[in-house]
């Protein structure tokens, strides 16, 4: 395995492939084993005859690595949390109604507790689009999903993501997944049915919530793998009648073939503008998030410095650790910094990851109580094309604070996928600001405004003004200032 241990040598590569979008992988084709038949050895027997979507869950063998692929590259415990890796196996029919057996992997994240769990479980579809997985809501959320109970679940599936690049689990580690069987991504979908099922707790075998009690599933999945989830909900999400509500993220139609029967958000970013109208269906809401990346600095720094590392066979970090790399994670663009000018790598640094979790946030809230979420403004457009201001920060949408008091360009759409930032000069900022306590005072009232419209989250609103004091030393001396103590608005009040 040297030859991959050398590729991590290269993690800003890494980190670039995993954001990659483009087109759908080619299908494989189906195994030649006879329907029904076992699969990957005597310790794992593909459940026979699964016309109900009821699969067998089992526990994979340490393996060489002793840790599952794309397993938490940080601490889970004290957090509350802990993670589990399933074998998921069973039988699932594509939409023509032919069978095949499979063999996926989930790795399950999910509170230690029944009293710290909100009782709803979030599958991501991962992005398999660079031919290994990539988690990308698991990522941009993480914070909320840990404080506010969630369980969520890393779902393998798509082939390209088992096999067989370099960083895929049957390379990564042929013993622990030898297991592992995929007819083809046609039968994608009912597997996706059948591990929902099983989150359920209609699976056989190892239960994977044990001690918890599930009463909400939602699934949620970006670019290709929102894609894919738009497909689902036209396909089979009647049939299947397996998840609650879906967040379709970087991808997907504004419209859909029949009317929805669960809540839908659809989140874009501004690679994803356009003009066209969506449905006025009252089971959906879009979002359109200005000045966003289709990916974003937020989940490339946790690639680079987080992810990479564990897969090269690094510890997890410890919660010191981990609040160390979500604060670089978090930069907005008012500290400049040399990813930022690494699309490939990066991305652009508008925090898109707030709007993530107050997504997911409103998504469950609407699933659970019925509560839509607010209705957001719309992109603006000129003739066809994303209008854009003086600064090239694009007009219309969902407005963040720093896109109302910029400190930075926000090329969201350079080099097609992940962006750039562009920080402005410290002469600039303090031209436009003239002192640091009234960019202060403008950034609050920003983000008190998106609070109160129901875009920000509180915690995600006292995070963004603790990062606003970052900025102080680019203020002259005598104009810096000092940083406020911050208290935000009721969430989704009314704006004053």
């Amino acid at each position: 395995m040297t030859f991959f241990r050398s590729s991590l040598l290269l993690p800003p590569l890494l980190a670039g492939l995993l954001i990659v979008a483009g087109p759908v992988v080619a299908q494989q084709p189906a195994p030649t084993l006879p329907v029904g038949a076992p699969v990957g050895g005597p310790d794992l027997e593909v459940a026979r005859g699964a016309s109900d979507g009821a699969p067998l869950l089992t526990s994979p063998p340490d393996g060489l690595r002793g840790h599952p692929l794309w397993d938490s590259w940080h601490r889970l415990k004290p957090f509350g949390y802990e993670q589990e890796e399933y074998f998921v196996s069973g039988m699932a029919v594509r939409l023509d109604g032919a069978p095949a057996p499979y063999v996926t992997r989930i790795i399950v994240t999910r509170p230690r507790e029944q009293r710290d769990f909100n009782g709803t479980v979030m599958l991501d579809w991962v992005n398999v689009t660079a031919q290994f997985e990539n988690a990308v809501d698991s990522l941009e959320a993480r914070e909320m999903l840990l404080r506010e109970g969630f369980a969520f679940v890393h779902v393998s599936a798509q082939a390209a993501g088992l096999c067989c690049s370099p960083l895929t689990p049957k390379v990564f580690d042929p013993v622990r997944y030898a297991a592992i069987s995929h007819p083809g991504d046609d039968w994608a979908p009912d597997m996706f049915t059948q591990v929902a099922r099983a989150l359920r707790g209609a699976g056989e075998g190892l239960d994977p919530m044990p001690g918890l009690r599930v009463r909400r599933v939602l699934a949620a999945g970006q670019s290709q793998s929102a894609s894919r989830l738009y497909a689902y909900v036209n396909d089979h999400q009647r049939d299947a009648a397996a998840i609650d509500g879906f967040l379709i993220h970087g991808g997907g139609g504004k419209t859909f073939d029949a009317p929805l029967d669960v809540p839908v958000l659809h989140l874009l970013a501004d690679r994803e503008a356009d003009p066209s109208p969506p449905t006025k269906d009252r089971r959906y809401r879009l979002w359109e998030v200005a000045g966003a990346g289709h990916s974003d600095y937020f989940i490339g720094v946790q690639q680079v410095k987080g992810q990479s590392a564990r897969v090269a066979g690094q510890p997890p970090r410890n919660r010191a650790g981990f609040r160390e790399l979500i604060d670089e994670a978090g930069n907005y663009g008012q500290v400049p910094a040399p990813l930022m000018a690494a699309c490939t790598v990066a991305g652009v640094t508008m925090p898109n990851h707030y709007v993530v979790s107050t997504a997911l946030h409103q998504l469950n809230r609407w699933v659970r109580t019925g509560r839509r979420p607010p209705l957001t403004p719309r992109y603006e457009f000129v003739d066809g094309a994303l209008a854009r201001d003086a600064d090239h920060n694009t007009l219309g949408g969902i407005r963040l604070a720093p896109m109302e008091v910029p400190v930075a360009t926000y090329e969201s759409t350079a080099c097609n996928l992940g962006g750039i930032t562009v920080p402005f000069s410290d002469d600039e900022i303090q031209f436009r600001y003239e002192t640091f306590s009234r960019y202060q005072w403008l950034m609050k009232r920003a983000t008190n405004r998106a609070v109160r419209k129901g875009w920000l989250l509180r915690p995600d609103a006292r995070d963004q003004m603790r990062r606003v004091c970052d900025i102080r030393p680019r203020f002259a001396q005598g104009a810096s200032g000092t940083c406020a103590s911050y208290r935000p608005p009721r969430f989704g009040g009314r704006i004053r």
